[in-house]
């Protein structure tokens, strides 16, 4: 499981994800994206790459906090494969 913020130093998020879904061991990571854009090409980009939720932080300090909670209640409740 991968929690990312599109707002990353060094490296385009989308560009992550295409090197995460070329990536023979990191190709089925679920991958959760959480950002303060709501721009719809994102959102559609992060999609395309086979993105698990696409999270905007509406207020950071709270949404990040709600994020890790509903990935703790995701984790236990979704069976994944052996």
């Amino acid at each position: 499981m991968i929690l990312l913020d599109l707002n990353m130093p060094r490296i385009d998020r989308i560009e992550f994800l295409e090197a995460v879904r070329a990536d023979e061991e990191l190709r089925s990571a679920v991958v959760f994206m959480i950002t303060t854009s709501k721009a719809d090409e994102d959102r559609m980009r992060a999609y395309g790459h086979n993105v698990a939720s696409y999270i905007v932080k509406r207020d950071p300090a709270n949404t990040f906090m709600e994020a890790v909670a509903l990935l703790e209640h995701y984790w236990k409740v979704v069976e994944f494969p052996a």
